[in-house]
């Protein structure tokens, strides 16, 4: 069978736009819910998130699921040493990650499906391997048997001859040492009673499933995730999926490079983690999505206070630019229409080839040197407008959030009495209400 990775949405934006029925389904791999995630963990929840409003802002419907992983070891080691319940911590942990998406302005996926809610029809679908031969049970767990398939390893091209298997499990349980768990027997933690015994569904089999509920079994179209999921977790669903379903699980997949402290990969078993609420809390909603977006999701992004600080100094220069352009549009007069433009279909163009991000930052900046050049012209013709609106284009498809000074009554009025006393040549006076309006944020 022929399997995509991600390079263009082109073909497949055309195909949905034939039919307005249609819609998009994307799968992100979500997060473990067992402790505080770091800015890496979000480096594709940014990346997905830009395809999301690319999608939306096309008038194309799109069914995103992203799933919260609730039941795995980590959380059973964390209520231990917590001395907790383990659905407290999962639940702390599930609202802190919510907490990350509102802060960092990402839109929510349409569904967040939780482990510990689809039991039964991950009982279910082991069953149905089970039946179809694809799985087999010892000593109380249900393990999936590669045999001599050979589509397993295609995906993340891996050499079968040289697989190992990714599970601490006894060698002479298994039938193949490429097998995998997908029902575990549990000694320890919440198990949940099953036709083999107490245990808790593997890791593998859960995204499978949620698959399997939200897309109504059907192939999806994009699936993705950090390139570390590319195995042993993508390749393991896939082939659960091909099994019992006989059909690609996804047309396309979508795989995000990592993101290193220094030249180390960010991990908490590294110890070099940045959590991404302090993060949030030192710097707010856009720097790191300037530092994921800047950067091909395809590469490694080698995190340092000097990337750090060219994010700082990029959004400043933004806030800078959107209070000048602000304070231009009101004291002129000026209302800008929506539209789309030949510089807008380029944007996008360049966007559904390989979501390339960088290349639009390039856009952007052409776009603020030239509405710089038009303000100090008072140039206020069509280009200016339309460049206006491109601006604000991929201001909202890139997900940035500026808050600015609102203008309200106070504000207008002494904006209004600034200009008069700058008509009447009282400039001592006007400089203090410059002064002001400089304080209120408003230029």
């Amino acid at each position: 069978m022929e399997i995509k990775l991600f390079n263009s949405l082109e073909n497949k934006i055309s195909e949905i736009e034939l039919s307005s029925n249609k819609v998009i389904n994307i799968y992100l791999c979500g997060p473990t819910v067992y402790d505080h995630i770091h800015i890496g963990n979000l480096r594709s929840v940014i990346i997905f998130d830009v395809l999301h409003r690319l999608l939306l802002s096309l008038n194309i419907k799109v069914n995103y699921v992203q799933n919260i992983t609730d039941i795995d070891d980590k959380i059973i080691d964390r209520a231990e040493k917590e001395k907790k319940d383990e659905k407290k911590i999962s639940r702390h942990y599930t609202k802190a990650y919510f907490n990350n998406l509102v802060n960092y302005n990402i839109l929510f996926p349409s569904h967040s499906p939780r482990v510990t809610n689809y039991l039964p029809q991950i009982k279910s679908f082991i069953n149905s391997l089970l039946e179809k031969g694809h799985a087999y049970e010892k000593e109380g767990e249900i393990l999936f048997h590669i045999g001599e398939n050979k589509e397993y390893g295609k995906l993340s091209g891996q050499n079968l001859e040289k697989l190992k298997t990714v599970r601490n499990i006894i060698q002479s349980t298994k039938r193949n040492e490429k097998d995998f768990i997908i029902w575990k027997k549990s000694e320890k933690g919440i198990m949940w009673n099953s036709p083999w015994g107490k245990g808790r569904p593997g890791w593998h089999s859960e995204c499978v499933v949620f698959i399997k509920e939200f897309f109504k079994n059907q192939t999806i179209d994009i699936h993705g995730g950090g390139n570390d999921l590319l195995f042993p977790h993508h390749e393991n669903e896939r082939i659960q999926y091909l099994a019992n379903n006989n059909s690609e699980l996804s047309k396309l997949w979508f795989h995000i490079s990592h993101l290193n402290w220094g030249k180390e990969k960010m991990s908490k078993s590294l110890g070099n983690v940045f959590l991404a609420k302090h993060f949030y809390q030192k710097y707010g909603t856009n720097v790191l999505r300037y530092i994921v977006l800047n950067t091909h999701h395809n590469q490694v992004i080698n995190f340092n206070e000097n990337l750090i600080q060219q994010s700082l100094d990029y959004n400043y220069k933004i806030i800078i630019f959107l209070k000048k352009l602000n304070f231009y549009l009101y004291t002129e007069k000026i209302k800008i229409k929506k539209g789309e433009n030949i510089m807008t279909k380029q944007i996008i163009t360049t966007l559904l080839n390989n979501l390339n991000t960088v290349k639009v930052f390039y856009f952007l900046d052409g776009i603020i040197n030239f509405i710089n050049k038009s303000i100090d012209c008072k140039n206020n013709d069509q280009e200016f407008q339309e460049k206006v609106n491109n601006f604000f284009f991929i201001i909202q498809i890139l997900g940035f959030k500026f808050d600015l000074s609102s203008y309200n009554l106070s504000t207008k009025l002494l904006i209004k009495n600034w200009q008069t006393l700058r008509k009447n040549n009282d400039y001592i006076q006007a400089d203090k209400i410059r002064k002001e309006l400089k304080n209120k944020g408003i230029i």
